[in-house]
Parts: C-alpha cells; sequence; structure tokens
C-alpha cells in the first residue's frame, strides 16, 4: 500500500500522497479505498511539465494527449 495521508476539507474527505491531493470524497471510507487504487502516471507528468515549460508564456493552455495520427488535414482534396 502507498503511503497517503488523509485531510478532511471542503465537506468531505481527500487522500495525499507524495504532495499530491486527490479530489473531495463524501466519506472518509471512500478517500481511503481510493487511495488504495491510486496511481500517478509520472510520464504523463513529466510530459505535462516539459510542454508548460516550452510554452510558457502562452495563451493557450497545454495539451496532453497523444494521437496516432501525425501531421495535418488532407488538402490535397478539393470540394
Amino acid at each position: 500500500m502507498k503511503n497517503h495521508e488523509l485531510q478532511q476539507r471542503d465537506g468531505g474527505w481527500t487522500y495525499v500522497i507524495n504532495g499530491r491531493h486527490s479530489p473531495v470524497y463524501a466519506s472518509r471510507e471512500a478517500a481511503i479505498d481510493a487511495a488504495k487504487s491510486a496511481t500517478f502516471d509520472q510520464e504523463l507528468d513529466d510530459e505535462l511539465e516539459e510542454g508548460l515549460e516550452g510554452s510558457f508564456p502562452a495563451s493557450d493552455p497545454v495539451s496532453v494527449t497523444r494521437s496516432s495520427h501525425i501531421g495535418g488535414p488532407d488538402r490535397s482534396k478539393k470540394e
């Protein structure tokens, strides 16, 4: 089991793992169950951080999504 801390906040319960807060759960038991199965995707987190650093300052938020499609739309077809 991961080390986690439970905190009561915003009318419910949240868990904290490695300084990260979970969403708020209605009951303490729900927060404990969620903490037991919690996973933080370090690779995704690293990609987000890299994107934020590479685009600051910017007016558009960073999107960390993966796409199997490479390139832009096919503009060779005329309508």
